[in-house]
């Protein structure tokens, strides 16, 4: 079985972490994947961090998880980040396959690439997202206790100088800090 948990990570934050902890303990996969997406066709902005940036953000964390790996699939394709095409790719190697989302994503699932031949591709497990409960259907629900941590104000607080204690973890809150990825004048 893989879990495929994609998104910008931008940066990665304690939330994203909680997600992937709790979605490994209930599921102990045989690979967790963290994809960085190129660029989500969802999305209306790039990622601020370099690739290389969310890259090592993504390597911090699995340190501090203590299992999964990263995949460079999207980051090498370039352009739009397809999940469709992704998991094609992945089922190649193992068609057990799980993508995690949030309860944001799912209600836009209608707007996905090929969305259809994706439901018979995968199993979507929806982790509740800005809301304390969820119904889902031709998906797993995943109820987690809710962390309203946003990578857009986080950003925003390191533009201003304003911390981020855990929020980040120490290792992650560091490099940021010392390589000055959203300070105001590389963020603008």
């Amino acid at each position: 079985m893989i879990i495929l948990y994609g998104g910008t990570f931008d940066p990665l934050h304690i939330g994203h972490l909680v997600v992937a902890n709790e979605v490994h303990a209930a599921f102990r996969p045989d690979r967790f994947i963290f994809m960085p997406a190129a660029h989500s066709p969802l999305k209306s902005r790039h990622a601020v961090a370099t690739d290389e940036e969310r890259l090592k953000m993504l390597t911090l964390g699995i340190a501090e998880l203590g299992f999964g790996e990263v995949s460079t699939f999207e980051l090498e394709r370039r352009g739009q980040s397809y999940t469709y095409d992704t998991v094609k790719y992945l089922a190649e190697s193992d068609p057990d396959i799980y993508v995690v989302i949030g309860t944001d994503q799912y209600d836009q699932l209608h707007n996905w690439y090929r969305i259809d031949e994706l439901h018979q591709m995968c199993t979507f497990i929806v982790v509740n997202r800005s809301v304390e409960y969820q119904q889902v259907e031709e998906a797993v629900s995943f109820h987690i206790p809710r962390i309203d941590v946003s990578s857009t104000e986080i950003r925003t607080r390191l533009a201003a100088g304003k911390t981020v204690k855990f929020w980040l973890t120490e290792d992650i809150e560091s490099y940021v800090r010392k390589e000055r990825i959203y300070e105001k004048e590389k963020s603008d």
